[in-house]
Formats: structure tokens, sequence, C-alpha cells
């Protein structure tokens, strides 16, 4: 009897040691090739590994502002090759997401895109001849010139004839499922799966007039003050549109971060992303390269709003990404099941 009293009053293993804590993570940047062409079609961007608490409601507001500059033509056996694009591309998203039972949660977003000259030509030649750098033709057109023009010989000519000051964009819906929970020694893993829809207008430039599909895996882990992300995934690109000739049927993504967290509500991010290119048949890099961008930032919490600033430039020169990029991104959350308070005793 006294054997079985002591095995009772001795402290089970799950008393002794409580599971860890799920650490406090801010994630990674928002990041997409933000090239006219580019942002006609869905791009999943990285985020953390961790999908909303049943009943938490997230509103997200994201807007980046990028400088393109890409001006060739090359001379092929059918023909001249052309693409002119000379412009100051912003798109302005606007989605909302919901906690699911069974660790679920549902996402749409909803976009705005912004065509217009590119007002900051003439701070990046500046900057160019600060540096001593090249201006990379810049200077051979006047500034705050708006182009979009893109020509392959008996296969595509596509081109915008106006600035478009606010245009609406391909409307994304998005189911994601946690596997995996990251708390102590283990991983955050989860699913996502993606359907953009054609509800934007080709001939403005805001959307591929067909619809795409995504699937992709995110992955997270870390210690303490550091952690690492990544995601690789599909894209099946719809190919019925105007520049369905031009398009490749898939393309894989990918991102990876890092994540230094200076305090408990404030960090520092480097990442790269990337996609294999989505375009076929063309001559220069500018258009047939694989995009792959770096981009740098920092992330603040306060409260329930996540505030997130950052940049991102092409480490290729002449890849399909923009020439620069700044964004800001602005999240709050709402809901979910309140706090347990111990009841004081009688």
């Amino acid at each position: 009897m006294l054997a079985l009293a002591l095995v009772v009053a001795l402290p089970t293993p799950a008393a002794a040691a409580p599971p860890p804590e799920e650490p406090l993570r801010l994630g990674p940047l928002p990041h997409r090739t933000r090239n006219p062409l580019y942002i006609l079609h869905l791009q999943p961007g990285p985020r953390r590994a961790r999908t909303l608490d049943l009943g938490v409601f997230e509103f997200q507001v994201q807007v980046d502002a990028s400088n393109v500059w890409e001006k060739w033509s090359r001379v092929v056996a059918e023909g001249v090759q052309l693409e002119d694009i000379d412009m100051e591309l912003i798109r302005t998203a606007f989605t909302a997401r919901v906690g699911l039972p069974l660790g679920f949660e549902f996402a749409v977003e909803v976009p705005f895109v912004t065509l217009v000259g590119g007002i900051t030509d003439g701070p990046i030649q500046a900057w160019h001849r600060l540096l001593n750098a090249e201006n990379g033709g810049r200077d051979w057109v006047r500034n705050d010139r708006f182009n979009y023009e893109i020509q392959l010989p008996h296969k595509l000519s596509y081109s915008v004839d106006r600035p478009v000051t606010w245009g609406f964009g391909d409307i994304t819906t998005e189911l994601s499922v946690q596997f995996l929970k990251p708390r102590g020694p283990v991983p955050g893993l989860s699913g996502r799966f993606m359907l953009k829809l054609p509800t934007g207008r080709v001939e403005r430039g805001t959307g591929s007039g067909d619809p795409d599909l995504a699937a992709v895996l995110h992955f997270e882990h870390g210690f303490r003050r550091f952690a690492v992300y990544g995601s690789a995934g599909v894209i099946i690109l719809g190919r019925e549109g105007v520049l369905g000739e031009v398009l490749r049927p898939a393309s894989f993504t990918w991102t990876s971060a890092v994540e230094v967290g200076l305090t408990p509500g404030w960090s520092l991010i480097a990442q790269l992303h990337g996609n294999t290119a989505f375009h076929q048949g063309f001559v220069h890099r500018f258009i047939s390269w694989s995009p792959v961008a770096a981009g740098f930032g920092t992330k603040v919490r306060l409260g329930a709003m996540d505030i997130a600033l950052g940049m991102e430039q092409d480490i290729l020169n002449g890849d399909p990404a923009a020439d620069v990029t700044v964004f800001i991104d602005a999240s709050w959350r709402v809901g979910g099941a309140p706090a347990v308070r111990p009841q004081p005793e009688p």
C-alpha cells in the first residue's frame, strides 16, 4: 500500500515537464515578382507555417511600389521580338483570413493595380550617378514616361495603351491546413492551396483572363531569437487567355527567409524569393530568365497589429524582377478563445 501511495503521489511526466510554449515569431516579409507581366498571375508569397486558431480573424493591407524599366528588341528568324516596359507599378491588396476547425484557414485577397509613368526615374538615375553606375538605357527616353508593349512574331502582340490609376485585379482564394504546429523542437509545417479568379481586365493589364492554381508547402523552425522559413510549390498557369501562346504550363516557386528577433515584438528579416520563368519563346534575358529577388526589412508587433516595412531588388542583373520595390504591410487580428483565468479558491 505504501508503494502504491508513493506512485500516485509522484508527478506524471506531463506535469513535471509541460509542453514547450509556441515561440513568438513575426514571420517572413511579403514577396512576389513585381513585374507587370508577372502580377497578372498567381504568386504564392512566403508566410509562417502556422494557420490561424479557430475563430481568429485577420485583416491585411499590403502596398507595393515598384519601378520597372525594360526596353529591348532582338531580330530573330521569325521577325522582331520586342519588350518596352517603362512604368511605376503599385499593387494594393486587401486580404481577410479566418481560422476554421481542425487546423484549417480560409482567405480571400482582393488586389488593385496602378500602372503610371515612372515617377521615381529621376531619383534612381541620380542614385546611379552617385554610385558611378550605368543607367541601363534609362537616359535614352524621357523621365516619367509610361509604356507597356511586348511582341513575339506570329504569337503575341500585347500592349496597354494608357496608364491605369486604380484597376480591379484578379481575386485569389486560398485554403491552408496545419500539419505540425511549431512548438519547442517541433518545426512548423503547413499546406496551402490557392485559386486565382479572372476578375481583372487583360486590356488594362490588371488580370490574365484565366484562372491559375497553386499548391505550396510552408516550413519554419528556429531557436530562441532566430528562425528560418521556407516554402516550395507549383503554380499551374491558365493558358487560354491573350498571353497563352507565351506561357509555360507551370512554374516551380520557392522562398527562404531568416528572422532575427531583436525584442519580443521587433524583428529583422532577410530573404530570397524566386520561381522558374513564366514565359517561353523569348531570346532576351530580361524576360526569359527565372526571376530571383533579395529582400530585407523589419517587422514590428503592436498588440494585435503587425507592421512590416522593407525593400527588394533583383540579384540577377536583367532578370524579370522589378528594378527596385518598397513595400508596407499591416495586419490586424481579432477574435479567438478568451484567455482562461484561474478561479479564486472558495
